[in-house]
Order: structure tokens, then sequence, then C-alpha cells
């Protein structure tokens, strides 16, 4: 029996404990002892028989935990499944008496099994029929007594020690599925059936934590994240949730520009006790990191920056439940310029000069690989006119396509994501166009963009480092979604936010308790999961989704850079190979020159 370290935490003078120790069938006959006096000890305390009992019928070989009589003494249990030599099982148990460990009170046993279960404060205070303060005050004491930082570090020290009660306080349904808690369900005691438990809450559910911009700027784009989202959670859940246990979603409003709304949405994600934050982007990056570093839950992220990815590189080990699902925003760059020369070369476009013009207005730690984009321009003979002076909103569109007819631009690259100037910049370009290609960036995902420009958007380039597919998954997907929205999805952000559900869904599956941050952000790394933007390999020092053809050569373990033309009101992705399903046009502007 492994009681060493639970003996250094008795006090002085205590004598070791006394062991009992016994065999039990599967009967619940007491059939072997090492001592006369464990018979009259398991006499004494049937619910232990119970729970050997119960050990056999759970599938699972080893059970370790706290029992205490109704003399309030204290007993280490430890359980295990044991095969006599004509193959019937039985259970080998070694029961002994010891102090307290780390000095614990009943009550914060009770709070710490509780919380290694994965229940939050409030939970843990309705099933103790304490007040949340209580709650919060036992789970301070608890953590200073075990020398834990976090809740997450102590629920792993409970669960590793045998640290957990039983009977659990409110029922074994609040341990499930931890072999402690699936015990406790299945203990049976003898002429009573199943033994009585106290009412019992029902488990707490998987909650994910989304800050989003519904009201602000890219509310479009949110509503993509939150549909895309909800259909992931809506389909896990109908499937019996993550081994019963239902999913939630706890949405913050914020707008993603607004450095406080942010923060102040992380903050209060962080005190519901979400297991998991999913998010878009923010200008705010950088400090939404350094909270949840602290809290330790996955972060799930999307804001295609480098920058982002450094940082975690630097300081994998604070930062690693950090996790990039898309690759970074530094192929943007060179990528317009090789497709620019893909174009020329096959004789689909003859550009009106050698000239492009970029514009690329101001967002936090955005970087488009624009060191890149001139190598590879300087190479191919083109000049390139740099616009970088714009806000981040309202911008003089007017203005810029006065520097664009000035310079006799044969393409514009408009490096902005947000539908909304992208919209508008098209609009103005449009009253008089330039004799140029326009290939932006991300916005004409959104169903927006085609809704609100018509037919005007035909022809307009767009590239994505993380898009919807046109397979038989992202097909499937886009009829789910549009039967339970009424609306078809997007071709970027719906499918990521949906892709990136099923990827928390498996570390959960994985590691039995989503409150074990740290073991389920190893498994997170660990997934390579095929979804419908493509496929996610996040094992990395970034911790960032692998780029097909940029960064990685082998589609089953990145996703596509894919380049997407409008065409007679559709989208079409033109690259790369073998993604792309059909050629391109010139846009109907080019004509009229």
């Amino acid at each position: 029996m492994e009681t060493a370290t639970l003996r250094k935490s008795a006090a002085p003078g205590v004598a070791p404990p006394v062991v009992w120790r016994a065999a039990i069938t599967e009967e619940g006959t007491v059939e072997q002892t090492e001592a006369r006096d464990a018979v009259a000890f398991l006499d004494a305390h049937p619910d232990l028989v119970d729970f050997a009992v119960a050990l056999l019928t759970s599938g699972r070989e080893l059970v370790r935990f706290i029992w205490i009589d109704g003399d309030r003494a204290w007993f280490s249990v430890r359980m295990d499944v044991d095969y006599r030599a004509d193959d019937r099982p039985r259970v080998l148990m070694a029961a002994g008496r010891i102090a307290p460990p780390f000095g614990l009170t009943i009550r914060e046993l009770d709070v710490l099994t509780l919380m290694s279960g994965g229940l939050g404060n409030q939970e843990i205070a309705a099933c103790l029929e304490a007040s949340f303060r209580t709650v919060t005050t036992h789970i301070e004491r608890i953590l200073l007594k075990l020398d834990q930082p976090s809740r997450t570090g102590a629920a792993t020290l409970a669960t590793d020690l045998g640290l957990l009660r039983l009977p659990t306080p409110g029922g074994g349904r609040n341990l499930m599925p931890l072999t402690a808690g699936l015990v406790d369900r299945k203990a049976v005691s003898p002429g009573q059936g199943s033994r009585a438990l106290a009412p019992a809450l029902q488990r707490r559910p998987i909650m994910i934590g989304t800050p989003l911009s519904l009201n602000g700027l890219a509310s479009a784009d949110a509503t993509e994240m939150l549909n895309g989202t909800r259909l992931a959670v809506d389909e896990i859940n109908r499937r019996g949730g993550i081994a019963g246990r239902k999913l939630e979603l706890r949405i913050v409003d914020c707008d993603c520009s607004d450095d406080q709304a942010v923060l102040g949405a992380i903050r209060s994600l962080i005190d519901c006790e979400v297991d998991a934050i999913t998010s878009g982007y923010t200008c705010s990056e950088e400090q939404v990191q350094d909270l949840l570093a602290d809290y330790g839950a996955p972060y799930l992220h999307c804001a295609t920056m480098e920058a982002m990815v450094d940082r975690v590189r630097q300081d994998r080990h604070r930062l690693r439940n950090v996790f990039q699902l898309c690759p970074s925003d530094i192929h943007y760059g060179p990528r317009f310029i090789q497709f620019l020369t893909e174009l020329e070369r096959s004789r689909q476009w003859q550009p009106s000069s050698r000239r492009v013009t970029v514009i690329q207005p101001r967002w936090s730690r955005m970087n488009i690989g624009f060191r890149d984009l001139e190598r590879f321009a300087s190479r191919t003979g083109w000049k390139l006119d740099l616009i970088d002076d714009l806000p981040l909103r309202s911008i003089d569109w007017t203005a810029v396509m006065d520097k664009i007819h000035g310079s006799g631009s044969a393409a514009v690259f408009l490096a902005y994501y947000f539908p909304e100037e992208n919209i508008a910049f098209l609009q103005e370009f449009l009253r008089n166009p330039a004799n140029a290609l326009v290939y932006t960036l991300y916005g004409p995902s959104i169903p927006a963009y085609r809704q609100q420009l018509g037919e005007d958007a035909d022809g307009v380039l767009w590239a994505t480092t993380t898009g919807l597919y046109q397979d038989h998954l992202a097909r499937g997907f886009a009829e789910r979604y549009e039967r339970m929205h009424g609306v078809k999805p997007g071709h970027s952000h719906a499918g990521l936010a949906y892709d990136r559900v099923n990827i928390l869904a498996t570390a959960w599956t994985r590691t039995d308790n989503p409150r074990a941050f740290d073991r389920v952000v190893p498994e997170i790394r660990s997934v390579i999961h095929r979804g419908v933007n493509g496929a996610y390999s996040l094992d990395n020092p970034g911790q960032v989704a692998q780029s097909f053809p940029d960064t990685s050569m082998d589609p089953s373990i990145s996703q596509a850079h894919l380049i997407f033309q409008i065409q007679n009101g559709r989208q079409k992705i033109l690259s790369p190979s073998p993604y792309g399903e059909c050629a391109f046009q010139p846009p109907p502007w080019l004509n009229r020159h």
C-alpha cells in the first residue's frame, strides 16, 4: 500500500497506521485476510466490501481513496483487481488508519474531492450547502496546505495520491468519470440493492468561453464564429456530450478593437471558471495571452499573427496553453507575389505595368511578411508602392484611389481583414476603377460581402490561411450549418470555429477531466485533426497550425493557403493545387480599359 507520501503529513508523534489486508470476491465474500481483525473490520464496515465489488464491475483495475468512519477516523484505502489461478477475479484491498493528510479537515477533503471531479465553486457550494465565499476560502486553504499554485495542480495531486473521499459528497456522479466516482456509483449495500445516496447535483457542464464582437467591429464575422461553434456543440451534445457531460457556451459580447472591453470579457470568463476559451482575433492578444497563461485553461485563437506565435516559441512553458489554429499572416505577402507571377507565366493575365500597390491599415502586430514580399517582388521585376498610414476605421478611400491611379499599378493588395472597410474600398474603387487586379484578405469570406456588393464583387481575388474546403466534409458541414441557422456559412471562420470545438472534444475525451488543464493541453498538442478547414497539427514550438504549401508540403497535416475568386456571384478556389477547382477570370472592370 502506497502510504509513504501520506504519512509525511501526519502529525508528529503519530504511530504508523495499522493496515488491514484482505481479498474480496465478486460475490462480496472476504476470501482471504492477513489478520483476524480484518474480518471484524470489514464486517463492521460493509460499504468497503461494496466498493470492492463495484470495482470488479467497473472495468477499471485500481482505485485509491480516503474513507472516514463514524468515529471520524481517517483511512487510506487501496483496491487492486487480481485474478486467482482459475481466472476468477477478486479485489486485493489494503486499508490503513492515517492522520489527515496535509493537515486537511473533513470539509476541506470534501471540497478537494468535488474540485477534482471538475465542479466549480458554485456547484461545490450547492452540493455542500455552504456559501460561495466559504468554498472559496476552503480552496485557498487547500492550495496553501498542498503547496499548489492552482486548483488544477491540487486536483491532479489529489487524484495521484488518492485524496478523494468515498462516499462522494452528493453521490458518485460528482466524480464521474474518475474511477473513484465510477466505483461509488456502482457500490451496492447488502440487502438494499443500490446504496442510498444523498441527493446529487447534475454534473457541471463543460464550459467553453467565447468573447465575440457581436455588435462591434467585424460583427458579421463574429456571427459566423458563433454559428459554427453552436453547430459543433449541438452535434456533440446530441451524441451524449463528453463522458455524459454536456457542453455549454458562455458568450461575452465585446468590441474586438477595444482593449478594455476585450480584457473585461476574458476576466469575466475566467471568473465563470470556463474549461476552455476560443476566440477569433482582438487588438489585445498579448494581454489576453498573459491572463490565460496564469489561468491555465486551453486558449484556442485564430488571430493569424506571427508575433503571437513567436511569443509562444520564446516562452513555451508559460504559454503552453495558447494555440493559434490558423497559419500566420507572414505568408500573405509572399503568396500574393507568387500568385501574380503564376498568372503571368500561365498567360492568364497580362499586367498593365510592373507596379503593385500594397495597402495596409494599422492593426496591432499585423505582419504580412512585407520583407519577403519585397524580396519576391525584386526577383520577378515588380516595383512596390506601400500605403500604411491609414486608420483602422473610417478610411478616406477617395484619397487612397488617387494614389493608386497615380502609381499606375497593375494590382492592388488590400492587406485588411475586416469586411466593413473591405466593402467600402471596393465601392470606391469601382466608381473609377484602375486597370488593376484587386487582391485582398479574408473579408470576402463573410456572406455579407457578396450580399452588399452583389455582382460588383465579381472578379475580386482574396486569400485566407484557413478556409473552408470544397470536399465532401465541407459540403456536409455547410448543409448542417444551413439547416441549423437558415443561412449558408462563409468560407473561413464558420468552419474554423466548428473545427476547434471538435479538437477540444477529442482532448477532453482522452483525459477524463476537462479541469485537469495540465493533461488536456498536451492532448491538444498531440491531436492531428482533419476538419472542414483542413488538417490541424499543433505539436511545434509555436503551437500554430501549419500552412500548405508555405510551411509544409504535406496537406494531411496542414491547412491550404487558399486563393479564391468571386465568379458570377460564387466563391471559387483558384489555388493551390489540388484544391483549385477552376481557372482565373479577368475582372469585368479590366474590360473597360
